[in-house]
């Protein structure tokens, strides 16, 4: 492999860290109780953003300065493999393959054989290498768009979608490898002097058929039809402008979460957009670098957010009379150095396992114990 990428390395404790003091004894003590699972490593680089390929792959995004790479890694056997498997030795990742990027991942979708990243220089679509080729490298096949720079990115079946802004929104289709303008988002419903074409993205996601669009700076999440260009739901935003919203829609797209960056979340049910399910609040410490994120469990009603502080706090939207919601505060990202959590993603079938990185390159992956009281509902 051709100037590979620096693989991933098992996090070693070094005499600048937090670790070698008697806090983090006593925290490694009681991380016994609980977890489950917690794994620790170090990239030695940013981590922008991930996402699963399936169960037992992940596509992880890092950047070291001008040097922006890709890695598909085999996730961990230990994390994977059903407890009555007997001893698995496997607690490291496996790089499976790496390749260069133009620009730092924003956001990236994996469709089989390919990925497709966003970031400064576009959406551009980067081939992986099949399990007969004697390459490990990915490279670049197609930039899709250079007229868009970080673009939220939406997949379904066929298609991807890409856009930036409202009236910046195309789709490619899978199948033709052919790009095509979206009908223009009409501005049709009840809150409709709210947003206009003009509003910035933050994410997109595709279910149902629907488009579900929120837009970043007023907090509104859009139901849009990409067949008619028509807004046939909607959540209703804020009216500070100084806040930055985030979303994220369930599996099925029947609930759909956003957050904000002064730590409000709500969690929605789709067949009453009028009031939230749920509610709460993050304290947002002074230092964090605001890039917060919101995400609902594939497999419970569990929804998590970090980038307010160091830790990715869980709550249960089910159970919000029950300690206000909140369920559990993954708190392992403790260096001096970091500020707050980057990035963080569910496992798209193992319940309870998540996966997370700090602004310090560290990269965390970790299954948290529930008592009794605190089991989810489905």
């Amino acid at each position: 492999m051709t100037e590979q990428p620096a693989g991933v390395h098992v996090f070693t404790m070094d005499g600048d860290n937090f670790w070698d003091t008697e806090e983090s004894d006593e925290w490694f003590f009681d991380s016994i109780a609980r977890y489950e699972d917690l794994l620790m490593y170090d990239v030695h680089g940013l981590v922008s953003c991930a996402t699963f390929c399936n169960d037992s792959r992940l596509l992880l995004a890092v950047s070291r300065e001008s040097r922006h790479e890709i890695w598909e890694l085999g996730f961990p056997e230990k994390l994977i493999t059903r407890k009555d498997a007997g001893l698995i030795k496997n607690r490291d990742f496996n790089l499976l393959a790496a390749g260069f990027t133009e620009c730092l991942a924003k956001q990236m979708l994996y469709v089989p054989s390919s990925v497709i990243i966003s970031g400064s220089s576009g959406v551009l679509l980067y081939s992986l290498p099949q399990s007969k080729s004697e390459s490990d490298v990915m490279s670049l096949t197609k930039t899709l768009r250079s007229d868009v720079k970080d673009a939220s990115l939406a997949l379904s079946s066929a298609s991807v979608y890409s856009g930036a802004s409202l009236s910046s929104i195309s789709r490619f289709d899978l199948n033709s490898c052919k790009i095509s303008e979206m009908p223009k988002v009409q501005n049709n419903t009840a809150n409709s002097s709210v947003w206009d074409s003009k509003d910035a993205i933050s994410d997109m996601s595709y279910v149902n058929e629907k488009l579900f669009i929120c837009l970043r700076d007023k907090g509104n999440v859009l139901l849009y039809e990409p067949r008619v260009g028509t807004v046939v739901q909607e959540i209703a935003g804020s009216k500070k402008s100084e806040e930055r919203w985030t979303m994220d829609v369930s599996c099925e797209g029947d609930t759909v979460a956003v957050a904000n960056s002064s730590g409000m979340l709500r969690v929605y049910d789709t067949r009453n957009y009028n009031e939230a399910v749920f509610m709460a609040r993050v304290k947002v410490e002074e230092n964090t670098m605001r890039c917060h994120e919101i995400r609902i469990s594939p497999t419970s009603s569990l929804v998590s957010v970090c980038g307010y502080d160091k830790n990715v706090h869980v709550y249960n939207f089910k159970t919000p009379e029950v300690n206000n919601g909140i369920i559990f505060s993954h708190d392992g990202h403790r260096g001096h150095n970091v500020q707050n959590i980057v990035t963080h993603l569910w496992h798209p079938s193992q319940e309870k396992l998540l996966l997370s990185a700090d602004n310090t390159g560290k990269l965390e992956t970790w299954r948290f114990r529930q008592s009794q009281s605190q089991n989810t509902t489905a």
